[in-house]
């Protein structure tokens, strides 16, 4: 109870610090920073009574955010642009918000020609390159690929229907691995073929968040069969799958950023971690997990963690019945396993509060949430601005 006081004060400093000071004190920052609070005082709370039954709150954001970005970020396009469509100037000038989808496209060319073939600053534009590889590098080394599941601009349209039906209609656990094979499959042809063609293919070809984001006119053959192609996949892979199968397809099927946060999440700190002892193979965590990353052979086999694919957002340990699955240490063992034990300092009430501070899971979730309200405290209070806007203005 005084551990969850004490997080949500600190998160209080730093909804207060980045949405409310940083944008000026306007009316909206308001309204935001006690949404923000809502959310993390109730998923600390929960957490506290029940591990993984917070994982709502985690989804209610992410699915906010990813619309409260978008209404953001088209509105800044217009604003600037007079439409969502990429204009010559713009690509000539290299003025295009850069994407960290982009990050994996770009970082093989970058080494081997010192060139970047997005069109976006390095530095000095609000969306520069620079800032989003600086932003990449800290994720990597805190929240891993926990980014796709609690930060990410773009998640939380699958989040959102991939909670849509009840009971999924398809199942894939039996394909999860095959699923994952495709990912990196089509990951390693998307570096290649973004090398050999020294532009980002993903994002010209394959990208089904164009359709909500910025997009190249459609004034030849090929930018048709793109915004085909766009239009197909987002209503696919981000609508239609999510809702039959209750998973989130594109994340886990065609997105390079996942696949690239999947190879280097081993240098982030936390991990999900299985105790085979009490796992009881129920297999419900496979059911429950979006990202296929737990199936029958993760259990079967003991392997004791998820695979490689884990985004950590925590619905296998909402869904496990034993208490099998937590948040772990990567590097300190020994640190990790002491949290809740009896040691020789555990009858301490001031020890037991500063061991629940520094469990994995309480350090987890704060690190993700304090980054997901840095991340978009921004673009929230401008789509929360525009919608007060366009509401004053029906009047």
């Amino acid at each position: 109870m005084i551990s969850s006081l004490i997080l949500s004060v600190m998160m209080a400093f730093i909804v207060f610090f980045f949405v409310i000071l940083m944008n000026n004190f306007v009316p909206a920052t308001f309204l935001y920073a006690v949404f923000l609070m809502f959310l993390f005082v109730r998923m600390t709370f929960a957490e506290n009574k029940k591990a993984g039954s917070g994982v709502i709150y985690r989804r209610i954001f992410q699915t906010v955010f990813a619309v409260g970005f978008c209404i953001a970020f088209i509105s800044d396009l217009y604003g600037e642009r007079g439409s969502m469509a990429i204009t010559n100037q713009a690509m000539s000038n290299a003025e295009l918000p850069f994407c960290h989808i982009a990050i994996p496209q770009v970082l093989t060319p970058l080494l081997v020609i010192k060139k970047l073939i997005f069109p976006a600053r390095i530095s000095g534009h609000y969306a520069s390159a620079a800032s989003m590889f600086l932003i990449w590098l800290v994720c990597t080394l805190t929240v891993g690929r926990g980014w796709c599941s609690w930060i990410c601009f773009y998640g939380g349209w699958e989040e959102e229907f991939s909670h849509v039906s009840k009971k999924p209609r398809l199942k894939l656990l039996p394909k999860n691995k095959e699923l994952r094979e495709f990912h990196f499959g089509f990951f390693f042809f998307i570096i290649l073929a973004s090398l050999c063609q020294l532009a980002c293919i993903y994002c010209e070809w394959f990208c089904p968040f164009k359709l909500v984001t910025e997009f190249s006119p459609v004034n030849s053959i090929p930018t048709l069969i793109a915004t085909v192609m766009f239009i197909g996949l987002f209503l696919g892979l981000v609508v239609v799958l999510p809702i039959l199968t209750k998973k989130r397809t594109q994340c886990s099927t065609l997105c390079p950023f996942g696949a690239f946060a999947s190879l280097t999440d081993r240098f982030s700190i936390f991990q999900i971690k299985i105790d085979v002892e009490k796992c009881i193979g129920c297999l419900k965590c496979a059911s429950k997990c979006p990202f296929s990353a737990i199936d029958i052979t993760t259990i079967q086999n003991k392997k004791g963690h998820p695979e490689i694919t884990c985004a950590k957002c925590g619905e296998c340990i909402s869904a496990c019945p034993n208490k099998a699955i937590s948040y772990e240490f990567r590097f300190n063992k020994k640190m990790s396993c002491s949290c809740g034990s009896n040691s020789n300092i555990a009858g301490s009430a001031v020890s037991r509060v500063i061991q629940q501070l520094l469990h994995p899971a309480n350090l987890f979730r704060f690190a993700a949430f304090s980054f997901a309200v840095i991340m978009s405290s921004d673009f929230m209070v401008k789509s929360l601005n525009l919608i007060a806007g366009a509401f004053g203005g029906a009047k």
